[in-house]
């Protein structure tokens, strides 16, 4: 079973205290593969410092926990996505979506985790949220 996660969610991973990093640690043990477009990381790579201070984590940190999030979330890449753009585009709320909904598409129409409630305005994708995945996590034992 496949899961794509938004940014909002990566962003998250590097809050001290947060509840994501143990949540993807779960699903992974699981047997669940987390995907995320690559632009993703590489945006997310640009506002370290950002990162570092919304986090409350060093920069030093901060490298290891890129790492660590790239040896449990799998890069997706635009190659492997793009033949599902268009069909993406009807159904994201947010043309800034639609690569999420491509991904979502790409692996069989899997879930997507986000914490954007406009995401789970729409009715074509299954949308976790933190509680949802937490669900998700009890169904499966």
């Amino acid at each position: 079973m496949f899961l794509v996660i938004d940014t909002n969610v990566l962003f998250a991973f590097f809050r001290k205290g947060s509840k994501v990093e143990k949540l993807m640690r779960d699903l992974r043990r699981r047997g669940l593969v987390l995907l995320s477009p690559q632009f993703m990381f590489s945006e997310l790579e640009k506002i370290k410092p950002e990162i570092s201070k919304y986090s409350g984590i060093t920069v030093s940190e901060l490298d290891k926990m890129f790492k660590l999030l790239k040896l449990v979330v799998k890069e997706v890449f635009e190659f492997e996505y793009e033949q599902f753009m268009d069909e993406a585009k009807k159904i994201s709320p947010d043309a800034k979506d639609t690569t999420l909904f491509a991904v979502f598409l790409k692996f069989d129409k899997c879930h997507i985790w986000s914490r954007e409630p406009r995401l789970k305005r729409q009715k074509a994708v299954k949308v976790l949220d933190d509680k949802g995945v937490e669900e998700l996590l009890n169904k499966l034992g």
